[in-house]
């Protein structure tokens, strides 16, 4: 009878060893699913954070394009003066390139892809995508034309006025950027038909600007804006 009720506990530490071992390894698995869900969903708020500073970004691009050709031709000059729209082009350019930054820093924050700093300042670096290099170009191109704004007096008016020119092709290369990366854009749904029409915009001032004014138009812009 001793020696029986002696292997009772050698054989309940047996049996209890297995479960203990068991239930101990259970918090930790869920604490691992609970961290790879915790890491999507903020990849994913990272991701939906530098969407919409990208479509912001662009957007106001175009319209900080439009409020250049307009105070550059004076063509509002009747609605609105020339400083108050001068003034809105500076903070619309601002705004724009402040979202921009957003748009490309946030995606280094994100655990599921390799994106560092190197590859959100140097276009094509360590296997970049090309698409993404037309954006990271485009933005470069319109702080460049930003910071020309301080040194326009050791530039002189000629040499800044044609940096100031790259506005152009930096939201071309946007334009280009945002067509190529996204899908909701290239299925020409509400978002695609959004994105079209900001471009058409700046792009209709920038062909009337380039054609020969008219009588009515030259009227209106004095020979030191021509």
């Amino acid at each position: 009878m001793a020696s029986t009720a002696s292997r009772w506990p050698a054989r309940a530490a047996t049996l209890a060893l297995p479960l203990a071992i068991s239930l101990a390894a259970m918090p930790a698995a869920h604490a691992a699913t609970l961290a790879e869900g915790h890491y999507n969903q903020y990849d994913q708020g990272v991701r939906h954070v530098a969407t919409l500073a990208g479509y912001l970004s662009y957007g106001l691009m175009a319209l900080t394009v439009c409020f250049g050709i307009l105070t550059t031709t004076g063509w509002a000059r009747r609605s609105v003066r020339r400083e108050t729209m001068y003034g809105g082009h500076m903070m619309l350019a601002v705004i724009c390139l402040a979202f921009g930054c957003i748009h490309a820093v946030a995606y280094v924050f994100q655990t599921g892809e390799h994106f560092s700093y190197i590859n959100a300042v140097i276009p094509l670096a360590d296997g970049g995508d090309l698409d993404v290099a037309y954006g990271i170009v485009g933005l470069e191109l319109g702080l460049a034309v930003a910071v020309s704004i301080w040194v326009q007096r050791k530039l002189g008016y000629r040499r800044w006025h044609l940096v100031h020119y790259l506005a152009y092709p930096a939201f071309g290369l946007s334009l280009l950027h945002t067509v190529m990366v996204s899908a909701e854009v290239q299925a020409l749904g509400m978002l695609g038909i959004a994105v079209l029409g900001c471009a058409a915009a700046p792009t209709l001032l920038l062909i009337l600007r380039m054609l020969p004014a008219t009588t009515a138009v030259a009227t209106r812009i004095s020979p030191q804006e021509v």
